[in-house]
């Protein structure tokens, strides 16, 4: 394993008046080899095994599994929807610790919206859908 001088001595350049210098640039992607570097060493001392066999052969295996099992939210305008009911729900709450359901109406960018929640078995309130007015 590279040491942190190693890294950045590698991406040092030679002043004219022999003074090393390193650009922002560089000095970003010397930060990033380093992180790599670290990421993958605490990967080699936390492999999990699965059945006798490492579950994942290498780094990048393991790096690919997890952009694989992250899905890319489809609902940008959603999302928006569920932090500015989130946000507010506070305000909704009943009073009554026995409902398990609830409704509200709010305004977003001058459209009326209404949000859904429900408790979970935790007893916490988590909105289950929301709809246009």
């Amino acid at each position: 394993m590279k040491s942190k001088e190693e890294i950045l001595d590698s991406y040092n350049t030679t002043n004219t008046d022999g003074l090393p210098e390193i650009s922002a640039a560089d000095l970003l992607n010397a930060m990033e080899v380093y992180k790599q570097q670290w990421a993958e060493a605490a990967f080699e001392a936390a492999r999990k095994m699965k059945n006798g066999a490492f579950e994942y052969e290498s780094f990048n295996d393991f790096e690919e599994s997890q952009k694989v099992n992250t899905p890319a939210p489809e609902d940008n305008f959603g999302i928006t929807i569920a932090a500015v009911a989130d946000s507010i729900v506070t305000n909704f709450l009943p009073d009554d610790a026995s409902v398990n359901e609830f409704s509200f109406d709010f305004s977003l960018e001058g459209k009326g919206y209404t949000a859904f929640y429900a408790k979970d078995t935790a007893g916490y309130w988590k909105m289950n859908s929301w709809e246009a007015r």
